[in-house]
C-alpha cells in the first residue's frame, strides 16, 4: 500500500525542518503497546520494529509525519477511495502521495504545501511521476482553477480540538471544489472524528 520510505528518503536538515532516519527496536513495540493498553488508546496498533523516516519541525519540536503504522492506518481511507484528479492539503514525507500516484484511478495529483523548505528537503528524494504537481502555497488562501474528484487535507502535527474551526473551514471551503458528477467523489481530512469536540459529536 505505501512505500517503506527509509528506503527512498535521504535525511536533510534545514533552517526550520529537519528529515530524519529513525529505528524502532522489539523493546519500543513492547513497550508501547503497553502504554497503549494502560492508556485504552490504539496509537501502537500494527506498530513493527524497524527503520523509519520522520519530518521534525525543529521550531516546535514537533514531528510533522512520520510512515509508522498509525500514519499508514490513519490514511488508508483517502488512499482506498483515491480516484480522477486528486488534491492534497499538505506534503508530509511523500508517503501518502507515492502511494497515491502509483493508483491507475488517479489522473493527477495536485499538492498544496505551505512551506517551501518542506519542498526543497523532500523532492530530491521522491520519485514523482508526471501525474504530479506540487504548489508552494497555503491550503486556506489558495485558489483552485478546477474541480477534483478527491480531496484530503493533511496539515495538523498534533490532535486537538482547538483545531476542528479549521477541519470545518476548509471542509466548507473546498466542498464547492469537488466534482459531484464523479458518483465515486470524495472527501476527507486527517482523523477528522479525533479533533472534533466531545459535545458535538453527536452532531457531526
Amino acid at each position: 500500500m505505501f512505500p517503506q520510505m527509509a528506503q527512498i528518503i535521504t535525511p536533510s536538515e534545514g533552517e526550520r525542518f529537519s528529515l530524519k532516519m529513525f529505528s524502532i527496536s522489539e523493546d519500543d513495540v513492547k513497550l508501547a503497546t503497553l502504554r497503549s493498553i494502560a492508556n485504552r488508546r490504539d496509537e501502537s496498533m500494527g506498530l513493527k520494529a524497524g527503520d523509519y523516516v520522520k519530518l521534525v519541525d525543529k521550531n516546535s519540536n514537533q514531528i510533522v509525519m512520520s510512515d509508522t503504522a498509525m500514519e499508514r492506518r490513519t490514511n488508508g481511507e483517502f488512499l482506498r477511495n483515491a480516484n480522477g484528479h486528486v488534491l492534497i492539503g499538505g506534503l508530509g514525507i511523500g508517503m501518502i502521495l507515492l502511494a497515491v500516484q502509483e493508483k491507475p484511478e488517479v489522473q493527477s495529483v495536485t499538492v498544496i504545501e505551505k512551506f517551501s523548505e518542506i519542498i526543497e528537503l523532500l523532492t530530491p528524494s521522491l520519485p514523482i511521476n508526471d501525474k504530479v504537481k506540487i504548489i508552494n502555497a497555503d491550503v486556506f488562501t489558495w485558489k483552485p482553477t478546477q474541480k477534483y474528484d478527491t480531496i484530503y487535507m493533511d496539515i495538523w502535527n498534533v490532535i486537538s480540538s482547538d483545531y476542528w474551526p479549521e477541519h470545518v473551514k476548509l471542509s466548507r471551503k473546498y466542498s464547492h471544489y469537488i466534482n459531484r458528477d464523479n458518483p465515486n467523489f470524495w472527501y476527507g481530512s486527517w482523523r477528522k472524528k479525533d479533533f472534533k469536540p466531545e459535545k458535538q459529536r453527536a452532531y457531526w
